[in-house]
């Protein structure tokens, strides 16, 4: 199979292993969109937009994207230096004469971009955060950038929306046009992102998803919360949009893509200025997160709001791009976007087993969801062959081929475990030739549904 038949292929399933994730962490929505190149692969939302009055989430719902607008500037910098607008080495103060006699006068293009100026994060009161005050305006902004900077350019990275807010201003100052206009005209407008911008307009409030407070505690509600406009920070977190649109952007950063930049400029973008080892290992660019899944080396980023966890990813030599939007603090959108990543590439690995499948029997006769008392198994057609699986985290990490030997026994390739390894799966079917239940290693495990209902757990 191509990347994107494969992608096709694993779309249903896509949906159901990410719903019970979703169930299972207590995140209201989660929609998602999958891209090879300029095809759309995979689309779905799950969930609700809004957990208080169970308004269903569609693939239209709107979501805060936050710190993917750094990637959205970083783009627009990029392009105005595409046309000798400005320079990597220019000092803020060339741009933004207000920032004379203060450290960030003589922060560069390049540094901020990289979140290697040194300066502070949010400013001296952030409590913009909590949603106790409003965002920054344009004076408040420069006056939290003049402050001291926390360390010396080019010591540490030290991620910073102040940074990302001085580079709006930039684009604004460079291009002569306001930075919604900016952003219009040259990136959404070329790649008709229709559902994307920098700030949400008033009008459009009805199609947010609601964002959704973290939960301190198990049994703790979801509190539904209010939306914010970002004001003079819109280019470092102020963005809107949905995953189908994201993802559209994205494959735009693909190589060989010259719609918005020109390949010499995302090499330059993906090329890595930190290394960061917490909270895991990952590198960043000059507007972009580094990460390596099964060889390849993604770029993209992600964003928290209130109410909002994103991330995107993309594999810009195949065109792969992968955009996970939720609705709640706290959601695992990265290690959800990060494994849908690591799914597909299993899909496309070649077999391991050294027998082939009997004729003539169906994949499609033994997949499904399982659960025991134990927890649940799936059985999936990953790429048209049969493997078991765990539907949550790294699925490398519990992923078994297996091996068709007839209408009622599946073999496990032979390898070291803990669990049954090498035991092989034999299944008990009705009259109908539905599956009723299968012993593997001794053990027994039910088609979810009926498991439920033996246990009336419905």
């Amino acid at each position: 199979m191509t990347l994107l038949q494969t992608v096709r292929h694993l779309a249903p399933y896509f949906e159901s292993w990410l719903e019970f994730q979703r169930d299972h962490a207590g995140v209201p929505g989660v929609q998602v969109a999958v891209r090879v190149g300029t095809e759309l692969a995979a689309s779905f939302a799950l969930g609700q937009a809004n957990a208080r009055t169970g308004e269903a989430l569609t693939t239209r719902h709107l979501f805060r994207i936050a710190s993917h607008s750094k990637s959205f500037t970083a783009t627009a910098i990029f392009q105005l230096l595409e046309a000798g607008r400005l320079r990597l080495d220019d000092p803020a103060g060339r741009w933004l004469p207000e920032l004379a006699d203060s450290p960030a006068a003589g922060y560069t293009v390049r540094e901020l971009l990289g979140h290697q100026s040194g300066i502070n994060r949010d400013g001296a009161d952030s409590d913009y955060w909590q949603q106790l005050a409003a965002f920054p305006d344009r004076d408040t902004l420069l006056d939290f950038c003049r402050a001291e900077a926390v360390y010396g350019p080019n010591e540490h990275f030290k991620y910073s929306n102040m940074g990302y807010g001085l580079l709006g201003l930039i684009v604004e100052a460079a291009s002569g046009r306001s930075y919604p206009d900016y952003v219009a005209e040259h990136l959404s407008g070329p790649l008709g992102l229709e559902n994307l911008g920098p700030e949400l307009p008033a009008e459009r409030e009805h199609e947010l998803a609601t964002g959704h407070s973290a939960r301190l505690a198990a049994r703790d509600e979801r509190r539904p919360l209010p939306s914010s406009d970002t004001r003079a920070l819109a280019a470092a977190t102020g963005f809107y949009g949905t995953a189908e649109d994201l993802t559209r952007f994205w494959a735009a950063h693909a190589y060989g893509e010259g719609t918005l930049l020109s390949d010499t400029s995302k090499r330059l973008m993906g090329r890595e200025e930190t290394r960061l080892t917490k909270p895991f290992p990952r590198g960043y660019g000059l507007g972009l997160i580094l990460t390596e899944v099964g060889g390849r080396t993604l770029v993209g980023h992600s964003g928290g709001f209130p109410g909002h966890i994103t991330q995107s990813w993309l594999d810009p030599r195949t065109g792969l791009a992968v955009s996970v939007l939720s609705n709640a603090l706290g959601a695992p959108s990265t290690e959800w976007a990060t494994n849908l990543v690591r799914l597909i590439d299993l899909a496309g690995r070649t077999p391991t087993r050294v027998q082939a499948d009997a004729p003539d029997v169906a994949l499609d006769r033994f997949t499904g969801r399982y659960a025991g008392l134990w927890g649940l198994t799936d059985l999936v057609d990953l790429g048209g062959r049969l493997v078991s699986l765990y539907p949550a985290g790294d699925p490398e990490a519990s992923v078994s081929e297996l091996t068709v030997l007839d209408d009622l026994t599946l073999a496990t390739s032979p390898e070291a475990g803990f669990g049954s390894v090498g035991e092989p799966f034999h299944f008990q079917r009705g009259e109908d030739g539905r599956v009723q239940s299968y012993r593997q290693g001794g053990g027994r495990a039910w088609p979810l549904a009926e498991y439920r209902a033996l246990h009336g757990l419905d």
